[in-house]
């Protein structure tokens, strides 16, 4: 899978993918803010960046997959992570202190939400 990259704050993404992972020690907005930046530099979004039920404001973790070929820029990545950006704005950022049980539970179901996306991810990907 050398077309593409892990954009992630969740420490179960990196212990699962090690080198596809690049480690964000930031919350949500700043994996947004990074994918953002990645997508103005060419790199296309593969995964939906408000996929799951879990609303982005509620969680600490996102894991993004973002190709490694640079390119154009693509519009529709740009929409969906602006659009996430601005969801998440309008949600309101909230400052939690949730029990280790929890943050556990959260690296758990955006881990499972990743290996949904790695295992969707199209043929031109896996080369």
């Amino acid at each position: 899978m050398a077309n593409c990259y892990i954009l992630s704050n969740n420490p179960l993404a990196s212990q699962k993918y090690g080198s596809l992972v690049k480690v964000q020690k930031t919350d949500v907005m700043g994996i947004y803010t990074a994918a953002r930046d990645a997508i103005h530099l060419g790199a296309v979004l593969i995964n939906h960046p408000l996929s799951g039920s879990v609303k982005p404001n509620e969680s600490p973790y996102r894991s993004l997959v973002l190709s490694t070929r640079q390119a154009e820029v693509d519009e529709k990545s740009l929409q969906l992570i602006e659009g996430a950006i601005a969801v998440l704005k309008k949600l309101g950022i909230k400052e939690r202190e949730y029990p280790e049980t929890v943050l556990d539970d959260f690296q758990v179901i955006d881990l499972d939400l990743l290996d949904s996306a790695m295992g969707a991810l199209p043929a031109e990907y896996h080369t």
